[in-house]
């Protein structure tokens, strides 16, 4: 058995190894269920890790949780009535819920037997079944199970497992309007946001702030809906509690993007697509606050979280094009094979997609002379050989669009 004075040198060793070796301890860690370990090791590593999505065995507690991801936090950052969940108390609460649980607790356990989070078909049949199920029965003043070794004050575990059930019997609505959202099968005005929102003022204050806290980092489009059932019934019981949710979540999230790191996680390091993804979900929610005459206060704080945005989305831009385009193509002294284009492309497109949704925000002519020196780049290394035409068209039609590719290939024609 491991001493912490020992878990805590492996972490520090750790801090400074590569993807794959993180990969690696993970996984060792996942197939011998030690969590003490796990906990002392992988919590400075949590936001690489959520970048790097290493598959993990899809337990009882990381399948009743997993709807609560981009809000989990560690204890020190939390405080009762903040939009966010305690890791801390994530084992205790799921404890509590498998007892709650009675003989059911079979059912769920072969639904998710040497299952992993990888496999979609098993989270969408499981996931349902327990979260419906533990809503009601942390809705019900359940007696709790092993919260000592939260570290957490008794105190806080009726609100927090109120608000955990609030979150939880909504939470395939979410998942299913997140999916529609995905595939581009969703409107403002779709009967799945109406479900979604249906009876949210009956909610403690604690599940409210949590809940709406996770739709404006989720499923920010959906903001205006509930700005307008906000306002629809102005002056309620209902709408000043939904007002009130909405204010301490924008508080919560805007205060994260606010840390000097606020975008690092989202932008900086993660893969090319996620970040174009959190970047247009943030500059929505940005701009649907600076609509919503309800959130006024909250404008003072708008234009530093979009110049540190923008700062953020030119640096990635920028190391991704120089560090994953030219410089592979600029050391090349031989023609490319088919598998080392394949990935150019991709990457020009990608980044292209990144460049698409952050140039609305500022530095357009930044963006333009990077790709221009990329086009550069990429003709040389025609000219060297490197690329055959027909490749080289194909990035040019990327880095510059299809009348820069038809130029090229005019001019190639004479």
């Amino acid at each position: 058995m491991l001493k912490r004075p020992d878990l805590r040198n492996i972490a520090c060793e750790l801090s400074g190894a590569d993807d794959d070796k993180i990969r690696r301890i993970v996984a060792l860690m996942d197939r011998h269920n030690v969590p003490d370990g796990a906990r002392a090791i992988l919590d400075p590593l949590r936001p690489r890790l959520a970048l790097l999505r290493p598959p993990r065995p899809l337990r009882f507690s990381r399948l009743l949780f997993l709807p609560f991801d981009p809000i989990v936090v560690h204890p020190r950052d939390w405080r009762l009535g903040d939009p966010s969940m305690p890791r801390a108390a994530i084992a205790p609460i799921a404890e509590t819920v498998r007892a709650g649980l009675g003989q059911d607790v079979a059912e769920i356990d072969a639904m998710i037997d040497a299952r992993d989070t990888r496999d979609a078909a098993a989270i969408a049949k499981a996931g349902p079944w327990l979260w419906s199920r533990a809503g009601t029965i942390l809705g019900g003043d359940p007696a709790m199970v092993g919260w000592d070794a939260s570290g957490l004050p008794a105190s806080v575990f009726p609100p927090l497992a109120r608000a955990v059930g609030s979150v939880l019997r909504r939470a395939t609505a979410l998942r299913e309007l997140e999916r529609a959202t995905h595939f581009g099968t969703i409107t403002p005005e779709d009967n799945a946001i109406q479900t979604l929102l249906a009876g949210l003022g009956a909610e403690s204050a604690e599940g409210l702030t949590m809940f709406v806290a996770l739709l404006l980092v989720r499923l920010p489009h959906v903001t205006p809906r509930l700005q307008r059932l906000i306002g629809s019934a102005r002056g309620s019981p209902e709408s000043v509690a939904v007002r009130q949710a909405m204010d301490r979540g924008l508080d919560g999230v805007l205060g994260e993007m606010e840390r000097a790191n606020g975008f690092d996680n989202q932008v900086l390091r993660a893969p090319l697509r996620d970040a174009t993804n959190d970047v247009r979900r943030v500059a929505t929610l940005l701009r649907d606050i600076d609509e919503d005459p309800e959130a006024s206060r909250h404008r003072p704080r708008l234009k530093a979280i979009w110049q540190n945005l923008d700062q953020v989305c030119r640096k990635r831009f920028g190391d991704g094009l120089t560090e994953e385009v030219v410089v592979p193509l600029m050391a090349a002294s031989a023609p490319l094979a088919a598998a080392e284009q394949t990935r150019l492309e991709t990457t020009v497109r990608a980044l292209r997609g990144l460049e698409s949704a952050a140039r609305k925000f500022g530095g357009a002519k930044v963006y333009d002379a990077l790709l221009d020196k990329a086009a550069t780049v990429a003709r040389s290394a025609a000219d060297a050989g490197v690329l055959t035409k027909v490749r080289h068209m194909r990035l040019v039609e990327i880095l510059g669009g299809p009348e820069e590719a038809e130029a090229l290939y005019r001019l190639g024609s004479r």
